[in-house]
């Protein structure tokens, strides 16, 4: 349930062009309206067939995106070399805090064990991976390489993109970065 302003705040839609948008789906009977108040609140109406078997659905699949994400780059590193040599990979930026926008990419660390399995993983994220992530996901994928020992160097320095990465991540394989040091 939220107010009117609450999902022109969290759309970035003007407040007409919401108000006009919750009129179609109150229109349509996808959406219910409850008037507290001053204030117009908005729920789903989940007696309605297609906030059931669309909606709602969705939105389930929406919150396993990360999951899917974590799977699709595991199972996308199939060198048995490249494997062994994947200290970590971590998912960091707009898609690890919860906060994309229509141009957000999905930024991933890639940390190896040493600079021949850095360069191993780089070219096939960079040849094959990127392109596949892209076609799946319709999201740019954007891998920041590094070895242990150049991560954590970076770490112990505090230099970007490492220590802003800090801030918010997900291990999506492997060790988390804080045990590197």
């Amino acid at each position: 349930m939220a107010s009117g302003r609450e999902i022109a705040r969290l759309t970035s839609l003007s407040p007409p062009a919401t108000h006009a948008a919750l009129k179609s789906l109150l229109d349509g009977k996808i959406m219910k309206r409850e008037i507290v108040g001053k204030h117009h609140i908005y729920k789903l109406d989940s007696g309605n067939r297609i906030v059931r078997t669309m909606i709602r659905p969705l939105f389930l699949k929406e919150k396993c995106l990360k999951d899917d994400i974590k799977r699709f780059l595991l199972g996308s590193v199939d060198s048995p070399e490249a494997r062994d040599g994947l200290v970590s990979m971590i998912l960091y930026g707009s898609l690890s805090s919860g906060l994309t926008h229509e141009a957000s990419d999905c930024d991933i660390a890639v940390v190896a064990r040493d600079s021949g399995t850095r360069d191993l993983l780089e070219k096939a994220f960079r040849e094959t991976i990127a392109d596949s992530f892209h076609s799946e996901f319709g999201v740019h994928l954007d891998p920041y390489f590094k070895t242990v020992e150049e991560f954590s160097g970076m770490m112990r320095d505090g230099l970007p993109p490492v220590s802003t990465l800090l801030s918010g991540y997900e291990v999506v394989f492997g060790k988390d970065p804080l045990e590197y040091v």
